[in-house]
Formats: C-alpha cells, sequence, structure tokens
C-alpha cells in the first residue's frame, strides 16, 4: 500500500467514475485501474463493484476510506509544515466552532496575524468533536472547544464562561415587559438554537413532553437576524448578542423561575506543544484579551480586551 493507491481509490470512492479519477489525477485511466488493483491485491478483498455503467464501493471499501482520508490529509498538513517554515519562522493551526471564532476569537485572530507576520496561521473549524479529532490527528496544535474531552497527555483549560439569555427585537410585546416566567417559554415563538450540554437538558426539563420548536437553527447569526426581523425570540449566548443588545436591536429578557445554565469553553492543546513559541504567543495573547486561563473557569474582562 503506497500514497499514490490510496490517492486512487479515494477520488474514484468521491467521483464513482473512474474516467474522471484519472482525469483530476492527471493520469490515464488505465494507471489508475491498475492502482486500485494493486490495493485490493494487498487488502486481499474487492473496493469496487464496476460494470460498463456504474461503480459502486464495496463495504470493504467503505471502511477503508475514512482512514484512507485521514492518512491523505496527514501527509499533506506533513507537507504544508515544512513548506510553511520557508519564509516563516514557526506555523500554527488551530481549530474551533464556528460560533467561537465569530464571536470570541475573531479579534484574537486578528491581533495575531498583524503581531507576528512571521508566524502562518491557519484556522479549522467544525464541531468540538471535529476539533478534538483534528487534534489526534495532529492536524491542529490548538482546539478550542465547548466540550472537554477526556484524553490522556492533553491539557484541558477552561478560559470563559458566559450567560445564555432570552432575546426579542426592540418592538416585540416581550421588550416591553422585560420579564417572563420559565413555564411560559413553550408558549413563545422561539427560534431554537441547541447550545449543548448542559443547556439542553435544562430546556428539556423546562418544557413539557414532547415539546418541539417550530423553528430549529443550527446557526447563531441565522437566529439573530430572524429575531431582529420579529420573526420570534430566541436563546442565545451573550457574547453573540452583546453588539445587538449595546445598540439596542435586541432586548435581554429576564426569566425567573430557572434560568439557563452558563455555557463553557475550553482550551485543549497537546502536553508536548504547550512550550511551542506560536503556541505560547498564542495563549499570551489570549490572557491580554481578558481570558484567565488557569484552573478557574474565568469570565472575560471586555473592558480589558
Amino acid at each position: 500500500m503506497d500514497f499514490d493507491q490510496l490517492r486512487a481509490f479515494y477520488t474514484v470512492a468521491q467521483t464513482k467514475n473512474f474516467t474522471k479519477a484519472a482525469e483530476l489525477l492527471h493520469l490515464v485511466q488505465s494507471t489508475v485501474t491498475t492502482r486500485i488493483k494493486q490495493l485490493e491485491a494487498t487488502i486481499g478483498k474487492p473496493l469496487f463493484i464496476r460494470d460498463k455503467r456504474s461503480v459502486e464501493i464495496t463495504q470493504a471499501g467503505q471502511a477503508l476510506l475514512p482512514y484512507a482520508e485521514r492518512i491523505l490529509k496527514l501527509a499533506q498538513e506533513g507537507l504544508s509544515e515544512v513548506a510553511a517554515l520557508n519564509p516563516y519562522e514557526d506555523r500554527l493551526s488551530i481549530g474551533s466552532l464556528d460560533s467561537i471564532w465569530s464571536f470570541l476569537l475573531e479579534p484574537i485572530l486578528k491581533e495575531y496575524h498583524l503581531r507576528y507576520p512571521r508566524i502562518a496561521v491557519r484556522t479549522k473549524t467544525g464541531h468540538s468533536s471535529d476539533v478534538i479529532q483534528y487534534l489526534l490527528d495532529h492536524l491542529i496544535q490548538i482546539g478550542i472547544v465547548y466540550i472537554p474531552p477526556a484524553l490522556p497527555n492533553f491539557e484541558v483549560i477552561p478560559f470563559y464562561e458566559e450567560e445564555i439569555v432570552l432575546v426579542a427585537s426592540a418592538d416585540h410585546p416581550l421588550a416591553r415587559i422585560g420579564m417572563i416566567d420559565v413555564s411560559e417559554i413553550a408558549s413563545l415563538p422561539l427560534l431554537f438554537v441547541n447550545w449543548g450540554q448542559p443547556f439542553q437538558q435544562w430546556f428539556s426539563q423546562i418544557l413539557p413532553p414532547g415539546y418541539v420548536p417550530k423553528l430549529q437553527v443550527d446557526k447563531a447569526q441565522l437566529a439573530i437576524d430572524l429575531v431582529k426581523e420579529g420573526v420570534g425570540v430566541s436563546l442565545m449566548t451573550r457574547s453573540a448578542v452583546e453588539t445587538e443588545l449595546s445598540q439596542g436591536t435586541l432586548i435581554h429578557v429576564e426569566i425567573s423561575g430557572s434560568k439557563p445554565p452558563k455555557r463553557s469553553a475550553y482550551v485543549v492543546l497537546p502536553r508536548d506543544k504547550k512550550n511551542r513559541p506560536s503556541v505560547e504567543k498564542w495563549l499570551s495573547l489570549m490572557r491580554e484579551f481578558g481570558y484567565s486561563l488557569n484552573e478557574d473557569i474565568g469570565s472575560v474582562d471586555r473592558d480589558g480586551g
């Protein structure tokens, strides 16, 4: 098994067509076919079922596919790591969730980019589980997530804790009242964003059995835009709506009876990477922006950053 065989296998699996795969790889079709046959001989099982009209991946091929993808990505990452050292002094890869990038890390990333021109920076975005896998695959040096993993040889640092608040547009009837009992949330036109555990557990406990939000949104900014347009109200992290609250386009509606649990964010990094200069500089910059980065969860001091 070699990289050329894996690359041929992965490309055929993606295209379901040997001719298209050969075009993408800049090879003749017979070479692609030979490489697939060599890989099948090594594995001892067919990877594709092919006839004159179609190509279908086998169960063995399905089992191999995610590993082939990870191997190829790791190989590319290794080449990029070496290439980045010229003309740069170091390289930093950071993975996080879209909401964390948008509402917490964007100003830090901008300052890091401007302050350290000799360090090449790469970002990756995914769910918490994706970010942890990036760490395990050595695709990133720092992961910033909402769900803390329990992994050997990794350090997990809580750095931020924030409220989840109910918000409405400035002209919504709730904005004039300013408060609602938790038992009334089920009757609201709620735009639901799932903020994970323990929020999900709290949400299930306060609502009647079988409750399903009429509109579930998987992107915070979309929910914010819809709330501003008066479509409904939403439970949002305070950082996500900080600008709108300060401008008065959204109003914070207090919840009495049972408040949503706070949401924590964590920095995750391999212990053997913590002293790498590019990593140290990123962590130091986070502290400059007001994040505590110690064993106690610290709320950011917005005035300090």
